[in-house]
């Protein structure tokens, strides 16, 4: 653990930055010792249970030498994911680095998001930890706000969250899950190699989007423009196009550059081209700028029930890193909604 920094958790306002979700993940902890006087306790181990609540909760972990470990988590002092894995409220972060909301107030560790109301990931509460209030009060903060901007308010978050009880009893129990999926930078350019070698494409990578770009994302429109065009001006990206011979545009994409990640947000194949490998091409071109810019690892995220999407992205190497779920009061209607990003 020598060199490497760990975030550390005052007393009595414990804020994690590893989840329930994170099962399954390799931890670095630093946790007080078993008894009194006796000196700190390091561990480094796999997460194989989290049970309870994010501060009453209890963690069973297992060495490499295969022994068994549990730790309660009010006697953590300090915890993260040994890279280059990243935690599932880390990687959370990254996506809302790529698709950025118009406006942000954080709340302890929940970040509320606000935009037009197009999208989900700008639109909702990124919910990483426990609340530094009750939650009954970090709700009612949240209705406030969201109520001020005339937007239903909705809660994003790794699943298992260890809140689901507290939600639920809260009145929050509309649910639609998502998943995250990531793969290395190395390994999508050699899945996608075929896709390079085709004549009847002409594909390039531009800095920004033009009207025809626009015209194929679906629920792009003069209201939703705002949102659209502040979500994708990230300073780092790429906005592929994919064109026939005779210049008519069959697909585009759209990818974010943030440090070691790259993420995608947008990969559209025109209504007459598809099944005919465009998002296959668009994907190779993106792996490919990825891989110039020193990129390593790749996420991207979309609603769980877009079966067509999974299989695509498991052809091609991916695999699941966490599932997320978004969750509003019962008594509102499904708030939305035609996309994930």
């Amino acid at each position: 653990m020598k060199g490497q920094r760990l975030a550390t958790f005052p007393a009595g306002r414990v804020r994690l930055d590893v989840g329930p979700a994170d099962v399954g993940r390799r931890l670095t902890l630093r946790c007080h010792g078993e008894g009194f006087g006796q000196r700190d306790r390091e561990i480094v181990a796999v997460l194989d249970r989290w049970s309870g609540g994010l501060r009453d909760g209890i963690l069973r972990l297992r060495k490499r030498d295969g022994t068994e470990v549990g730790v309660r988590v009010a006697d953590i002092i300090a915890m993260r994911v040994v890279a280059p894995e990243i935690s599932a409220y880390a990687l959370q972060r990254l996506a809302q680095e790529g698709w950025r909301p118009l406006e942000t107030h954080d709340l302890g560790s929940w970040t509320l998001r606000a935009a037009n109301g197009a999208t989900g990931r700008a639109n909702s509460v990124r919910v990483a930890g426990a609340p530094p209030k009750s939650l009954a009060a970090a709700l009612s903060e949240a209705e406030e706000w969201y109520g001020a901007r005339e937007l239903p308010v909705k809660l994003q978050m790794p699943v298992p969250s260890g809140l689901t009880p507290q939600f639920e009893e809260a009145g929050y129990v509309g649910v639609r899950t998502s998943r995250m999926m990531t793969n290395s930078v190395a390994r999508l350019v050699t899945s996608t190699a075929d896709a390079t070698h085709r004549d009847d494409l002409e594909i390039s990578v531009e800095t920004a989007p033009n009207s025809d770009w626009w015209s194929l994302v679906e629920s792009f429109s003069q209201t939703t423009a705002p949102e659209y065009e502040h979500a994708v001006s990230s300073p780092v990206s790429a906005f592929v196009y994919c064109r026939n011979t005779k210049g008519e545009l069959l697909g585009i994409g759209h990818a974010t550059l943030q440090g070691d990640w790259r993420g995608a947000t947008t990969i559209t194949t025109a209504p007459q081209s598809r099944r005919s490998g465009i998002a296959s091409a668009v994907t190779a071109q993106m792996a490919r700028w990825a891989q110039d810019c020193n990129a390593r690892s790749w996420y991207l995220q979309f609603f769980e029930d877009n079966a067509a999407a999974l299989s695509f992205y498991e052809r091609l190497g991916f695999t699941t890193h966490h599932h997320s779920e978004y969750r509003w009061p019962g008594d509102v209607p499904e708030p939305w909604l035609a996309t994930e990003t």
